[in-house]
């Protein structure tokens, strides 16, 4: 489909009078079809190329197009590509809002950097585009698709292991793209202000001197929350099934803003066995999904000093909700029913076989250490004078911590091992911009 395209004056009519800025949509129209197929195209172009085609020449791409490049509080247009449940039927989606769901394959942002498009520069001049995979983007796997439809959109992996993390893509835009274009720029500007100052300059900036630190900090401290963000291990949220006759005695006490008790409970189902035989079997789930969470470990040789701490701090938040549910009415009501139906198999060891009691003393022991652990003053240090500091902060942290704790050695060795790993690629990261052997002596000592 062709678009066509009027390069008429845009700020006069016909008579010479003065007229609001206006964009023709097939402008806009021409530019989209020429960077989205590449940007989110899939195997079969021609497919593609029809399905954008259809979406930006319908009514909604149409107005979507005329209003993003004529209205000045507009500043950014959304192409979306959806690949259907089945991961077949291709079609794109126009809008101003970004949208999360599990069919689509990825999204073209295009932002504008002037207020409205002018027809007379060509429209890459004008604007910025950037591809966000999707949770369907891998290609080619019809389960994940099937997996990708039935998960929640707000899940961290929609579309099961084989999806896309939208914390690692974020991360990479961070650290491989805005990040290095931050630091280029600055780094040319003091190059360029040191040429014109000459060698005995000085620069009397204070916005310049505390700023850009400033920002390098918080561009590190972003791209450090979103690697954490990446590395936190899952701890399974628990949820305890309740019985439909136990949740609705319990809400109909809560109404009648009594306390629930067994008395509550229909007499002819505390004689039903039945009835008996599901709480139990209730009961019996509920420990093997607390299990679950409480026998959770991992080797902390494995992976970074950010992963130990946050499992750790995890499994505590874990264990808390699971005390929650314990002590909820609905629990404390099944529970009791079965003391009075004298079925003391599933009530007398509970707490002892779920392992609960055991886990929560070893995160809370763990946790003296782990909590305010200053690893991300390593992780987001911009020069070797925060990364000097900052070792000297974790192992006066670590030599505090572990004289109170029960942390034991054989996981303090490889924790050591971990920080000496973080310490490792912060300084190459650090150093990688600097050119050691054309500095000062008086610098480099």
């Amino acid at each position: 489909m062709e678009y066509s395209v009027e390069y008429d004056d845009p700020e006069r009519n016909a008579e010479g009078a003065t007229r609001a800025p206006y964009c023709e949509p097939g402008y806009i129209q021409k530019y989209l079809m020429g960077i989205v197929p590449v940007l989110l195209g899939g195997a079969d172009e021609a497919v593609d190329s029809a399905a954008l085609s259809e979406a930006i020449a319908s009514a909604e791409g149409l107005g979507a197009c005329q209003t993003f490049g004529t209205d000045s509080s507009v500043s950014a247009l959304y192409v979306s590509r959806d690949i259907g449940s089945d991961g077949t039927q291709v079609k794109f989606e126009v809008s101003f809002e970004l949208a999360w769901k599990p069919t689509y394959a990825g999204s073209v942002a295009v932002i504008k950097r002037v207020p409205v498009i002018d027809t007379h520069e060509p429209v890459a001049r004008q604007v910025q585009a950037m591809n966000l995979p999707g949770p369907a983007s891998v290609s080619g796997n019809n389960e994940a698709f099937t997996a990708a439809s039935a998960a929640d959109a707000d899940t961290e992996h929609v579309g099961g292991s084989s999806s896309v993390n939208p914390y690692e893509a974020l991360h990479a835009f961070m650290r491989f793209a805005v990040s290095p274009y931050f630091n280029a720029y600055v780094s040319a500007k003091e190059k360029a202000e040191q040429q014109h100052d000459g060698p005995g300059g000085h620069r009397d900036d204070k916005d310049a001197q505390q700023g850009v630190p400033m920002a390098k900090k918080k561009l590190a401290e972003l791209e450090l929350s979103l690697l954490h963000l990446q590395q936190n291990v899952d701890i399974p949220e628990t949820v305890l099934n309740i019985h439909p006759d136990i949740a609705r005695t319990v809400a109909d006490c809560r109404q009648r803003q009594q306390r629930a008790t067994v008395d509550a409970v229909d007499p002819e189902l505390l004689l039903d066995s039945g009835f008996l035989n599901q709480l139990q079997g209730d009961v019996n789930g509920w420990i093997k999904e607390i299990q679950k969470v409480a026998k959770l470990d991992r080797e902390p040789a494995s992976g970074t000093t950010s992963q130990e701490i946050n499992f750790w701090v995890s499994m505590e938040r874990a264990l808390e909700r699971i005390e929650e549910q314990l002590q909820s009415d609905e629990i404390v009501l099944t529970m009791d029913v079965l003391k009075a139906a004298k079925r003391f198999h599933a009530t007398v060891s509970f707490r002892t076989d779920t392992g609960l009691k055991e886990a929560a003393e070893r995160v809370t022991r763990y946790n003296v250490l782990m909590k305010d652990f200053p690893v991300n003053e390593l992780l987001a240090a911009t020069d070797i004078g925060r990364i000097s500091f900052s070792i000297e902060q974790i192992f006066a942290h670590i030599n505090k911590k572990l004289k109170l704790t029960a942390y034991p050695v054989r996981r303090a060795l490889p924790l050591i091992e971990a920080i000496s790993r973080d310490f490792n690629g912060q300084l190459i990261k650090v150093l990688s911009h600097v050119r050691l052997m054309h500095m000062d002596y008086a610098d480099f000592d």
